[in-house]
């Protein structure tokens, strides 16, 4: 959440889970799973005022859920359909204002949710990749998103001019696999993305309509990276992978990132995702 008391989660078991992390040494499970999605739940987001939550799920649906009071969370509405295949991210415009999903279909949708106990789609679904759309992502100031696909690439979409979006200038190529995760930096200058080449890349999106790779790809991962994530203060790169790990990146300096230390380790099984607290 966006004052950082609380996680959520969601799972193939097709439930979210709220969790009180206040105390991140004694975390605490807040109610009962929340459910409504009939297939896996794969990504989730908080609105910027924390007052509601995203969900979209393995059916094509998008759930939002009313978390203003955390133990006692309300479902808004209907489900939101129009993809047609199962939704893979999620994600808030800055302002709260806008809802976008990528779906397995190869689309993505932008939904208003100004007043999310009346969602509206906003015009037709965003063509332009040839595969499934992984992952979504505003820009700081909300007037980028960006969308990572199976296809191998990045597109960048124009949406300060909702309801029309559009492309912005030709595909960002560099990974030799499916591209899993996009983040923007907190200043809005560079975009990360992961692949299931196992690699990372920057990009300096300063200016959105000419975008430039910055360096060669970030390698230690030995199988996918799954997710990435900035630190708050844009310093820092957390990187998750099918192989078991998480890697930290010093990205201080965008055209010359390092290496943090070893490999964090512990699990025994693929990071699907990595996110860093507000402080």
């Amino acid at each position: 959440s966006p004052d950082g008391g609380t996680l959520a989660s969601g799972s193939w078991d097709g439930t979210l889970l709220l969790w009180d992390v206040s105390d991140p040494r004694a975390p605490a499970q807040l109610g009962k799973p929340l459910t409504g999605h009939t297939s896996w739940v794969n990504s989730v987001a908080f609105s910027p005022d924390g007052r509601t939550l995203a969900s979209g799920g393995g059916d094509g649906t998008i759930l939002l859920w009313d978390v203003s009071d955390l133990r006692a969370p309300i479902p808004l509405g209907e489900p939101l359909t129009g993809h047609t295949d199962g939704v893979t991210s999620v994600a808030f415009s800055p302002d709260g204002g806008t809802l976008a999903s990528g779906s397995g279909d190869g689309t993505l949708l932008l939904w208003d949710v100004s007043d999310p106990r009346a969602p509206v789609r906003l015009g037709e679904p965003l063509t332009g990749h040839t595969s499934a759309v992984y992952s979504v992502a505003f820009s700081p100031n909300g007037g980028t998103l960006a969308s990572g696909s199976y296809d191998g690439t990045i597109l960048l979409w124009e949406v300060s001019g909702l309801p029309a979006p559009a492309q912005l200038g030709e595909p960002l190529r560099g990974h030799s696999g499916g591209v899993s995760s996009v983040a923007f930096s907190p200043d809005g200058g560079t975009l990360a993305s992961g692949s299931w080449d196992g690699t990372i890349l920057l990009w300096d999106v300063s200016d959105s309509r000419a975008p430039v790779r910055l360096g060669e790809p970030l390698t230690g991962h030995t199988d996918a990276v799954s997710s990435v994530a900035f630190s708050p203060g844009g310093q820092t790169l957390a990187a998750g992978s099918d192989d078991n790990t998480i890697i930290l990146w010093d990205v201080s300096d965008p055209r010359a990132p390092a290496q943090l230390g070893e490999p964090l380790t512990g699990h025994t099984g693929p990071v699907t995702s990595v996110a860093i607290s507000p402080d």
